[in-house]
């Protein structure tokens, strides 16, 4: 294939941090992939932070946009190593020099969605970092970063994936310190780079003689790697997926294999390591070059997925409200709710009870954008859904758990989307199992979309837009409304109206199962036809998605409204979206959204909340809504 090979080797070192080591491995591992991809004919840049150069978002940036240049490129490769972190559903972050100052770390996912709109045939990912639970509440707060402003590609077309990582979600990957600094080799890249090299027969192809291909060097770190680590007494399990096809997926050698450098033998098993997480076993003492700090190990922290699940399963929830939509929250007093024109909310017996629906108390017949404001200025930016009651949790850092539960259903209904959270909560989420985990995941998103949501992220962690595309067309065929994230992640273009945001869904064409639990359901893998349908909601529904917004489009068709994106730095570190008192304003502006009287009480059904008669009105259903 026609067009250039690209390759950007990072390696930080140092974060500023006490908490995080200093990782010479890092910056060796980067310099010999940055070796590797010269010889093999890639145009490599190196980016690495010695000789005190900071390796920032503004450094990379001008890398990045050095290295992609103007002409199309046939394959990009992208190698990370340093600290990293996981959070959400599969939100895995790259931590830079001054990540703990300016609070921003690279995003693996919206570095990709940022490529998408690149002339680029293939990206493959290289990261051989921790996918560790944030050790504190700045690794919390950290906004993820997709590195690059939009390409000149007007739409969108995901590239061709690899996708290697050093660790499982939750878990740590490791360095193996040498008699001197240089010799110091992160486990995963070592491995990597011996492979890449050819010097590891195990890791040719059994389809390509002498190659090594993209499915050959995943399945031999996936053996191998686990295999060293136990050396060294720990537990180590790289994930990797194979996006490029058969015909195109050789990583070595291409043309005449060049000599490959001389690899050190590991060091015995006895040897110190270290894991690239937050601690190391204890201090390298003794070693020329060693700039290794002190850094004794924390007591493990409690779950808190008990006690955070606990927490929501003992709020007071209704059955339902006379205007069938509306809001219970825990865990914060409410100053008030901000609707649109039309919409109408008020107080429903409990304080943090509210209804929702169209002016004069009539039922909610469309998806309506509602903000929440709470008594210390925060936002929750949500969706009232017609037919749904939403519940959720407030903790100080915003809203940590959304569940909607339909009319008439028990509160049984919302137990799979509480442990999804639970999941979530704890760190448990891992998508090397996404395709499955999705699977389960939507069997339930139409008795509750936030299910329908975590499963769309699932699924864009391994770069798979059609599944996402299938999701939004099942919706449209259940008259729902497609959440607001589902049709952001399936690349939709949006026409805004007076009752919010509708769009096309294109057809997708039917692929093989590529997994049991696929097979058993075809609607995960067979064809769907071309759709419309009306979206939930104006902006995302979790916290995650807000950093994959763009700027609109320059014709204006599009999912992303003006002025959403300026609004970035004002939402807060909570699962769902909640932004501080002047993004919530600035956003109820946007959108003309008024602060709704308060004075009107609408009976609430469930719990203690005594039943009292109202008239019913007549559900006008605009098409595609439920």
């Amino acid at each position: 294939m026609a067009g250039r090979k690209v390759a950007i080797a990072i390696g930080v070192a140092t974060v500023k941090s006490p908490k995080f080591p200093f990782l010479s491995g890092a910056v060796n591992g980067a310099r010999g992939f940055h070796e590797w991809a010269s010889k093999l004919g890639y145009e490599s840049r190196l980016v690495t932070d010695e000789d005190n150069k900071d390796v920032t978002l503004a450094r990379l940036e001008s890398e990045f946009d050095a290295a992609l240049g103007t002409k199309p490129i046939r394959r990009l490769l992208i190698y990370f190593a340093g600290h990293g972190l996981f959070r959400g559903a599969d939100e895995g972050l790259w931590l830079l020099s001054n990540s703990y100052q300016d609070l921003r770390a690279v995003g693996l996912d919206g570095l990709r969605r940022r490529l998408s709109t690149y002339d680029i045939q293939q990206v493959a990912f290289f990261s051989d970092c921790c996918r560790s639970l944030p050790p504190d509440m700045d690794g919390e707060d950290l906004t993820a970063d997709g590195i690059l402003d939009r390409g000149p590609k007007k739409e969108r077309l995901e590239p061709q994936l690899d996708r290697f990582l050093a660790a499982q979600d939750g878990k740590a990957a490791f360095m193996v310190p040498g008699d001197v600094v240089e010799e110091d080799r992160c486990l995963f890249s070592g491995l990597l780079l011996e492979a890449l090299w050819g010097t590891k027969t195990d890791a040719f192809s059994k389809l390509a003689k002498g190659k090594v291909t993209s499915t050959s060097l995943g399945d031999f770190l996936r053996r191998e790697v686990p295999k060293l680590a136990a050396r060294y007494g720990q537990q180590a399990a790289p994930r990797s997926s194979s996006g490029f096809p058969e015909d195109d997926n050789i990583y070595f050698p291409e043309g005449a294999p060049p000599a490959s450098p001389a690899f050190l033998p590991w060091p015995p098993r006895d040897g110190p390591i270290l894991a690239i997480a937050l601690l190391t076993q204890g201090p390298l003492q003794g070693r020329p070059g060693s700039l290794l700090p002190r850094w004794k190990r924390p007591a493990p922290s409690a779950p808190k997925s008990t006690t955070w699940i606990e927490k929501f399963r003992k709020q007071q929830r209704p059955s339902s409200f006379e205007t069938r939509a509306g809001f219970a929250v825990n865990g914060g007093k409410l100053k008030g709710l901000w609707t649109g024109f039309g919409v109408v909310a008020g107080k429903s017996g409990k304080p943090n009870w509210w209804h929702v629906g169209e002016s004069g108390t009539k039922r909610l017949s469309y998806s309506a954008p509602v903000l929440i404001e709470f008594a210390d200025g925060l936002f929750s930016a949500t969706t009232a859904l017609p037919m749904f009651i939403g519940s959720l949790l407030r903790e100080s850092r915003g809203v940590s758990a959304l569940v909607y539960r339909k009319i008439g259903e028990g509160e049984q209904s919302a137990m799979a989307t509480e442990a999804a959270l639970a999941a979530m909560e704890a760190g448990g989420l891992r998508s090397d199992a996404a395709t499955d985990m999705a699977v389960d995941l939507r069997q339930g998103k139409h008795v509750d979309p936030v299910l329908g949501v975590i499963s769309a992220y699932l699924y864009d962690s391994i770069g798979d837009v059609d599944s996402i595309r299938r999701m939004a067309y099942y919706y449209v065929q259940h008259q729902q409304t497609i959440p607001y994230d589902i049709a952001l992640l399936a690349q939709l273009q949006g026409r805004r109206d007076n009752r919010g945001l509708w769009v096309k869904v294109p057809a997708v064409r039917k692929r093989r199962a590529r997994t049991e639990a696929e097979k058993k359901h075809s609607w995960t893998f067979e064809g769907t036809r071309a759709a419309e349908g009306a979206v939930g909601g104006l902006w995302p529904w979790m916290r995650q998605g807000w950093t994959y917004l763009d700027d609109p489009a320059d014709d204006g068709s599009t999912l992303i409204l003006p002025g959403l994106i300026e609004l970035i730095d004002h939402i807060q570190p909570a699962r769902f979206a909640t932004l501080d008192a002047e993004g919530g304003r600035r956003l109820a502006q946007l959108f003309d959204l008024k602060e709704t009287a308060t004075g009107t009480r609408v009976a609430a059904t469930g719990a203690t909340v005594k039943k009292t008669a109202a008239k019913k009105s007549p559900t006008k259903r605009p098409a595609g809504q439920r």
